[in-house]
């Protein structure tokens, strides 16, 4: 027994030993599987980095742009699928590589330096080292669209490609009639536009997941731009694998895009095009007919059609225009030159005058208008309403043109066109025959009851109207126009800022603020923001939402002094008035103005630019249009044309039954 005791005792500790050891066995177990458990969860973003980088590939695939319709639903612009070369960059040898990039040069019909900035595989084309652009395991797209020989050329030949394929994908397809380019816009690809644009500059610095792709269409003016977030579709995706070539051997996962919404716009198919057309046709007759409608520089036109009530926007032309297709491919340097003339939307901001065909083009465009100008004598419905309600003049004024009106000693009288003395004037007679001498009479009369507050009393009224302000239409790059009698009151004349103001010649607007003013005139003092898009439709649930009318503000007009303006511009389209041929076919009144606005261009003189507003059914006003055809000369002549063309075509299409 003592024996067996001794040896028991003896054994105690070695047992504890193999109890310690075998604890610590178990620890390094559980902590292994921890390890394992950290690195398959914590660490498997890592690691899938990693696979991707040698042999899978996520290709990201671009959702399709939604698509824009008129208000009728007739397609405007589309997508079409066309293939793109993309690299996926396999693990070969620089040498390999710039091997590939010969290639691809040679049978793309590319640059060789092109070509590696595409690839971006950190190589210039004398095999040096260069700075790359995104990690190796990103895709790259060297060209599209592809030609059916360079599709067949490439699918046919790995051994020449290592780490080409082919991918369809969606470009932007727009009609070939140049409908409403301006206002629709254009879209280049992410790439370009991230250089330029501060809205996608900003959008380059997020993580590439969930951003733009470099070779996604984006837009970059028009309605393209400022819908971009709802025309975006939702990219998708496939993981695909790949050998070590960088050839596709299967997809494993795959994401389908989403397309992005459908615009429905309120412009009108027909309206339109016939517009432009029409537009295109008189502007030649202008420059090439003889006598007093000769007018050898018309070449531009701006041209706007506004429902009344809504604010829709059924024609919006900015004349020249031109092809946006052209921006699928290169442009080169002189097919850019001649878009500067035409690609700006002369409607809502400054666009030059159209100097292609001449020897000096640079030169030649800075000695004509550009398309913000004054508005001249379309500004007196607005003037006689002011007058009305301050108190400077009564519906039943009399006044005395004098002929030529003295404002101030040592100043130029102010007169009438052609020199003309329109006898005993009213208010309406004085907007039927277009009277300088009564405009200027009741400006300056406001002036010396006020002074300087008359100034800020005339400009708040005009802002009231969508003169001097921005119209709120929904497009990038709108100009509120130029209030030049604020600069000469402040330092010349404050009396004869006013006088030159109430006539339209001392303030410069855009095409859509003289037709929302027309618009706010005809709808009482309610002024509508411009309306571009009808609908916003979802082409994968139908989901549609509506885009409501928007009231900006209302002015109080008296009904009696209303109905004093509208008189008064019914009677320019009636016998005596300055637009007595137009209209006359049309089955109701409308009420009118013409406008022949001076400028003085250096090196040139003055020229006279062409202005027409008008709203129609005069007493239940439906559409107002506002029309600019700078050096047009008279306004019935040049721009009167393309307002009666306007009004009649929006009959033919909404009014008629």
């Amino acid at each position: 027994m003592k024996n067996l005791k001794q040896r028991s005792n003896a054994y105690g500790p070695v047992s504890h030993r193999l109890h310690t050891l075998w604890f610590i066995v178990v620890l390094l177990f559980v902590a292994l599987i921890l390890r394992l458990g950290w690195i398959q969860l914590g660490s498997g973003e890592k690691y899938q980095l990693l696979a991707e980088e040698n042999n899978f590939k996520k290709i990201q695939s671009v959702a399709s742009r939604g698509k824009i319709f008129d208000n009728s639903g007739k397609l405007l612009v589309g997508n079409e699928s066309l293939f793109a070369a993309m690299y996926l960059e396999p693990d070969v040898s620089k040498k390999e590589k710039l091997k590939t990039a010969k290639n691809l040069a040679k049978t793309l019909k590319m640059p060789l330096k092109e070509v590696l900035a595409a690839m971006d595989v950190g190589l210039d084309e004398h095999g040096k080292s260069a700075p790359r652009k995104q990690p190796p395991y990103y895709p790259k797209k060297i060209k599209s669209p592809l030609t059916e020989e360079e599709i067949v050329k490439i699918s046919e030949n790995p051994n020449l490609f290592p780490g080409v394929n082919t991918f369809a994908q969606p470009l932007r397809k727009y009609r070939d009639d140049t409908f409403a380019v301006q206002t629709i816009g254009y879209v280049r690809s992410f790439a370009g536009a991230k250089s330029s644009l501060s809205k996608y500059r900003e959008e380059a610095e997020k993580p590439n997941e969930g951003g733009y792709l470099d070779w996604e269409q984006v837009g970059m003016d028009g309605l393209e731009y400022s819908y971009q977030d709802e025309l975006r579709g939702k990219n998708g995706y496939r993981l695909v694998r790949v050998n070590s070539t960088g050839k596709l051997v299967e997809v494993l996962k795959e994401v389908e895009p989403q397309s992005g919404n459908n615009l429905y716009l309120t412009l009108n198919e027909k309206m339109q095009l016939d517009a432009e057309h029409f537009i295109e046709q008189h502007l030649r007759n202008l420059r090439t007919s003889a006598g007093k409608n000769h007018a050898p520089y018309a070449k531009n036109a701006y041209a706007v059609a506004m429902e009344v009530k809504t604010g829709k926007i059924r024609t919006m032309v900015s004349y020249p225009d031109y092809d946006p297709n052209i921006w699928n491919g290169n442009v080169s340097q002189k097919e850019y030159r001649n878009l500067s003339y035409s690609i700006r939307n002369g409607t809502i901001s400054e666009a030059p005058f159209d100097a292609t065909g001449y020897a000096n083009p640079e030169k030649e465009y800075q000695r004509h208008p550009l398309s913000v100008l004054p508005p001249g004598s379309a500004f007196k419905p607005l003037m006689v309403w002011m007058g009305l309600e301050k108190g400077l003049i009564s519906p039943n004024t009399y006044w005395s043109d004098p002929g030529k009106y003295y404002y101030a000693k040592a100043t130029p009288p102010v007169r009438n066109s052609g020199g003309h003395n329109y006898g005993i004037l009213t208010p309406e007679k004085a907007l039927q025959k277009s009277s300088n001498t009564f405009m200027a009479w009741m400006g300056t009369r406001w002036y010396w009851k006020e002074k300087w507050d008359a100034i800020k009393v005339f400009q708040n009224m005009t802002h009231q109207f969508g003169l001097g302000v921005k119209t709120g239409v929904p497009l990038k790059g709108e100009q509120d126009g130029s209030e030049d009698y604020l600069t000469t009151a402040r330092k010349h004349s404050g009396l004869g800022a006013m006088a030159l103001a109430s006539f339209g010649q001392a303030q410069r607007y855009t095409a859509m603020q003289l037709a929302q003013y027309t618009a706010t005139l005809a709808n009482q003092g309610k002024r509508m923001k411009p309306q571009l898009v009808e609908k916003i439709v979802d082409p994968n649930s139908r989901e549609t939402r509506e885009v409501k009318p928007e009231v900006l503000n209302q002015v109080n007009m008296n009904p009696e002094h209303w109905k004093t303006v509208v008189d008064g511009m019914v009677k320019v389209t009636k016998p005596g008035g300055t637009a007595a041929q137009l209209f006359n076919h049309l089955p109701f009144d409308v009420a009118a103005k013409t406008g022949t606005s001076e400028q003085d261009i250096n090196g040139r003189g003055r020229v006279e630019n062409s202005v027409f507003i008008a709203f129609a059914p005069a007493n239940d006003p439906e559409i107002a249009v506002a029309v600019i055809v700078p050096e047009g000369g008279y306004g019935a002549v040049a721009a009167g044309p393309i307002a009666e063309y306007l009004i009649t075509s929006y009959y033919e299409q909404f009014m008629k039954k």
